[in-house]
C-alpha cells in the first residue's frame, strides 16, 4: 500500500510536468504564428513599396528618353512653326516630336472624308513649312477621332479608326498635291485610341507629325 502511494506521488509531478509543457509548446506556436503573420504582413508592405519605386522608375526612364528623342528645339523654332502655319493650327511637342494639329472642323464635316475649303490653305501653309524647313524628313499624318460611334456614314466606315485612317489619307494627297514627296508620307489611323484631353471636340483632329530623316 505504501509503495503504491509512492508511486502515485511521483506520478503526478509527471503528469503536471506533461501539461505544464504541452501549454509552453501551444504558447510557443501561438507565438510563431504570430510573428509569422507581423512578418508577412511587412514583407507585403516592402513588396508594395517595391513596385512604386519600380512604378516611378520606370516613369523616370520614360521621361529620360522623351527628353532624349527630343530635338534641340528652341521656343523661337515653334513660334516661327505656328506662325507659318497659321493661326487654324496648333505647333506643340508630343512624344518629343513637333506636332501640327489641325482641328477636324477646320478640315472635315461631321462623317466626312472630303477637305472642306477652309482646310486647303492651313494645309497648303503645312505643305511649304514641311518642303522648307523640314525637306528631308519622314511625316506622319495622324488621323484621330472622338469615341462617339459613327451613325451617319456608318455603312462606309467600319470603326472610328477606319474613318480616321481615310482622313488622314485624305491630307496626304492634299499635302502630296502642294509638293510633299509622296515618299516621305507615312498614314496613321489611330481613331480614339490617342485623346489628348477630355475635351471631344479637341481630339477630333489630324497631326502632321515631323520624324527623322529619310534615309
Amino acid at each position: 500500500m505504501l509503495f503504491r502511494k509512492s508511486v502515485l506521488l511521483l506520478f503526478v509531478p509527471v503528469v503536471l510536468l506533461g501539461t505544464s509543457c504541452t501549454t509552453r509548446y501551444q504558447d510557443m506556436l501561438r507565438e510563431r504564428d504570430a510573428r509569422i503573420r507581423e512578418l508577412n504582413g511587412e514583407v507585403a508592405m516592402l513588396r508594395g513599396q517595391n513596385d512604386d519605386l519600380q512604378r516611378r522608375e520606370q516613369m523616370a526612364q520614360a521621361a529620360l528618353r522623351e527628353a532624349s528623342v527630343r530635338p534641340a528645339a528652341s521656343n523661337t523654332e515653334l513660334a516661327d512653326a505656328q506662325r507659318a502655319v497659321g493661326d487654324d493650327a496648333t505647333v506643340s511637342y508630343r512624344r518629343g516630336r513637333l506636332s501640327i494639329g489641325v482641328n477636324n472642323s477646320v478640315t472635315f464635316d461631321s462623317g466626312s472624308t472630303a477637305l472642306k475649303s477652309s482646310a486647303h490653305k492651313v494645309l497648303g501653309n503645312v505643305a511649304g513649312l514641311l518642303k522648307g524647313q523640314y525637306a528631308g524628313r519622314r511625316f506622319y499624318v495622324e488621323g484621330h477621332t472622338d469615341t462617339d460611334p459613327i451613325n451617319k456614314t456608318k455603312d462606309k466606315y467600319r470603326s472610328n479608326r477606319h474613318l480616321s485612317s481615310e482622313r488622314a489619307d485624305a491630307v496626304a494627297a492634299y499635302l502630296v498635291s502642294q509638293g510633299v514627296p509622296e515618299s516621305a508620307i507615312a498614314v496613321v489611323g489611330y481613331g480614339p485610341f490617342d485623346p489628348v484631353g477630355a475635351n471631344k471636340a479637341a481630339n477630333r483632329r489630324v497631326e502632321i507629325v515631323v520624324g527623322d530623316p529619310v534615309r
